[in-house]
Order: structure tokens, then sequence, then C-alpha cells
């Protein structure tokens, strides 16, 4: 059960009890109201008869008119009874306007009084009865007992009614809360609440969106730090690739004068090991080569991203001749050159991994620019996610922020820190074992960093 309906539960019980009780303290009210009344009217009723029979009574006429008297009374019915028990004549009470219902007639009636009054006529004797009757009192307590009950329980609908909109304005602003959290915790540190309504519910927007501006303010500061990290790496990989070319290409090239000099000696044996020596580093040339290629992407790219691709794509199949490589480009006319560095390590790193671990024998990459911006998709049939190491086999989906060790590669890290430092989407799926693809997608226009 929500919240909501614990506190609008909690608080209509406690208007029920709080209408039960005074609905029972109304009643007690009325039913001692109601004994007073009768007997005071009792009470003066017997005494009045008491005084006017201290005269002298000759003649039932006189009695006839003593028991007329209390016609239409409300609360006392009077009688005049013969010797025999017959019932000469007799008072009605009022008419009840509006009477009381039964059960609460019943709820109400005190215990009846009765009085009974003999008169000494010489020839006539007879009795005055005088009986009480609550019936009009208790009518009359009805209608306060029923407007007074009917006001509380207007007041209590009314609590509720207050209540009630009172708990969906806070339901509504916890869930807004908890929508801001989740966009929070997905990554828009864009997301801001608005700091209107009760003084508590403010406080707790402002301070809201305080922590949203630092958060967004350290995302910024770190995407500014990553983009360094990324540049310096790039400049001790062009530092790394341009010694190679310079130190130790010349030295390859001097062993292969100094092998062909050998060769020139006669002999067949220094014919054979010149050969040797000169496969030797023809072989070591071409890795160097290869190493120069991983370290200076930005050579490459100096063609432009389509170029480099495709470069990858040959690259590999001179290595692995049974793998065909399917390459789907289409780029927009200007894309900037952290996007371009950014696909061409995706691509890299994905072929990279299929090759290591899945044994494809066919690797798809596309590269499109659209409305969402630059998407970048690497496709192979090899054997799914679990040859690459994960601990399962199921689907993955990892988003920018999911942790490094998802997939247990630090090329799949390096390629989420280089898609978050554009505030792109990322994810790796797997086709049941049949395959992986790995897809990114770079926005196009990202935010500008402060200087």
């Amino acid at each position: 059960m929500s919240l909501q309906l614990r506190v609008i539960g909690a608080i209509a019980a406690l208007l029920i009890l709080s209408l039960l009780a005074g609905g029972l303290m109304l009643s007690i009210h009325a039913h001692s109201l109601v004994a007073l009344e009768v007997r005071t009217a009792f009470a003066g009723a017997r005494q009045s008869v008491s005084d006017t029979l201290r005269s002298d009574v000759e003649h039932t006429v006189t009695l006839r008119q003593v028991v007329a008297s209390f016609q239409g009374q409300r609360h006392v019915r009077a009688a005049l009874v013969n010797e025999t028990g017959k019932v000469i004549v007799q008072s009605q009470i009022g008419t009840l306007a509006e009477p009381a219902p039964d059960w609460f007639v019943r709820a109400m009636t005190p215990p009846t009084l009765t009085a009974r009054i003999p008169i000494a006529l010489p020839q006539y004797p007879c009795v005055v009865v005088l009986t009480s009757d609550p019936r009009s009192e208790i009518a009359e307590v009805w209608g306060h007992v029923r407007d007074a009950f009917v006001i509380m329980l207007l007041f209590c609908l009314a609590t509720m009614i207050v209540v009630g909109l009172a708990a969906a304005a806070a339901s509504r602003f916890l869930r807004r809360f908890r929508a801001a959290l989740m966009a929070i915790g997905g990554g828009d540190y864009d997301a801001r609440m608005d700091e209107g309504g009760p003084p508590e519910f403010a406080d707790l927007a402002r301070g809201f969106n305080h922590m949203a501006r630092q958060l967004s303010d350290f995302s910024r500061s770190n995407r500014q730090l990553y983009a360094q990290v990324q540049s310096t790496q790039e400049e001790e990989r062009a530092g790394i690739a341009r010694d190679l070319h310079d130190e130790v290409g010349p030295y390859l090239f001097a062993i292969q004068v100094d092998a062909k000099a050998v060769a020139k000696t006669g002999t067949p044996e220094a014919t054979r090991l010149s050969q040797s020596i000169r496969e030797a580093v023809g072989h070591i040339q071409e890795h160097v080569r290869a190493i120069l290629r991983q370290l200076r992407p930005v050579t490459q790219l100096e063609f432009g991203l389509e170029p480099a691709i495709a470069d990858i794509a040959a690259f590999w199949s001179r290595r692995h001749p049974a793998v065909h490589f399917a390459l789907d480009i289409a780029l927009p006319a200007h894309l900037p050159q952290a996007h371009q560095e950014t696909a061409y390590r995706i691509v890299q790193e994905s072929v990279s991994n299929a090759l290591r671990h899945g044994a494809p024998t066919r690797i798809a990459i596309a590269v499109h620019g659209g409305p969402d911006g630059l998407t970048v998709t690497v496709e192979d049939d090899g054997g799914g996610v679990r040859a690459s190491g994960s601990p399962d086999s199921s689907p993955v989906t990892s988003p920018v922020t999911s942790p490094v060790t998802s997939l247990g590669q630090a090329g799949i890290a390096g390629m989420r820190e280089r898609i978050g430092a554009l505030k792109g989407q990322f994810e790796v799926q797997d086709a049941n074992g049949r395959g992986v693809r790995v897809r990114a997608t770079l926005p196009l226009a990202p935010e500008r960093e402060p200087a």
C-alpha cells in the first residue's frame, strides 16, 4: 500500500473513531437531558394536581377539568379512573410534528414515572393517575442530535477532502522528485525541479537543484580532464611512433644493407645467412609498421575516416583471409576530429576483440550520420559475449555509465570513456551466442565546454 493511502486511511480511521465517540457522547447527553426534563415536568404536574385537589371537590366535573388541563402537554398524561378501574377521561400529549425513529426512542426512553392520587368523593370515589410520556422530549432531542451528528459528519468529510488534496499534492511532488532522481541516475545532470510550493517542498527542490548543479559541474570537469588525458595519450603515442620510426627504422635498414654486403662474399653459407637475416628484418619491419598503425590513428585519419576504416579492414583481411568484411559508411559533411578519432577507435577495438575471441567468418562495419548523431555499429557472427570473457551469454546492454567490469575488458572500458567524453550512448549486445553487436551513438552537437 502506498504512503498516500496509508496516511489517508489512518486519518479516516481516526475521524471515524472521533465520529463514533462524538455520537456516543451526544447519545449519553441526550438521554440524561430527556430523563431530567421528564422528571422535572412530572414533578411539576404532580404538585399542580395536589394543589388543585386540596380544595373541596364535590363532583367529577371538576376532576374532568383537572384532567383536561393536561391535554396537549409534552411530558405528562393524566387519567381519571373510578373505583372499578374504568377510565372516565384521559388526556393525550401534543401531536408530534417529526417523531424520532423507533430505535432512538428505545435508546432514549427513561424509566416510566407513575403517580396515583386518590380522590375521596362521597358518591364517586376515584383516582387521578399521572404517567410520564417522553416522546415529545425525545423528538426534540432527536432533531438536535441529528443536526449535531450531520455537522460532525460534514466536518469529517471536509477534513478527508482537505487531507486527500494535501496527500495528493505531496504525492505529486514525491513522484516529480523520484523522476528527477532517476534522471540524475541516468546521467542527465541538467534535470531541475520547480522550487515553488510549500516551504518544505521548496527546500527539498532547492537542495536537489544544488546537487544537480554540482554533479553537472563535476561531470563537465571530468569530461574536460578526460579530453586532456586523451590528448596526452595521443601525444605519447605519436612520440613513441616517432621514436620507433626514427630510431628503429634506420637500424633495420642498416641491417638490410649489411646482409646484402655479406651475400656479396659469394659463399653459399653467407648467401643463406644473408637471406635469412633479410627475411627476419622484413618481418620486423612489417610488425613495426603494424605497431605504427595502432599508435598513430591520426596519420590514418589525415585522409578521412572512411579510408582509415577501410585500412583497418584491409589490415586484418591480410591476416585473416577467411573473414569477410562488409563496410557501409555514410558520413556527414563536417565531422569533428574528436568524433572521427572516437569512431576509429571503436571500430579498431571491436574488430580486434571479434577476431581475438569470437572466431567470426563475417564482420559488418556501419558508420552513418543522422539526426541522432553519428552511429557506429560493428557486428560479427562469432561466439558471442561469452567467448569474449563475459560471465554469461545473456544479452548485455551497457550504458556509458555502467561498470567497467561488465565485459571484463579494458578495451571496452576505453570505448566507454571515449564515448562518455562526447556524451554519447554505448551498448554491447549478444545475439544468443551467434555473434556480438557493438553500437555507439555520438551526438553531433556536444555541449560547449567552458574555456
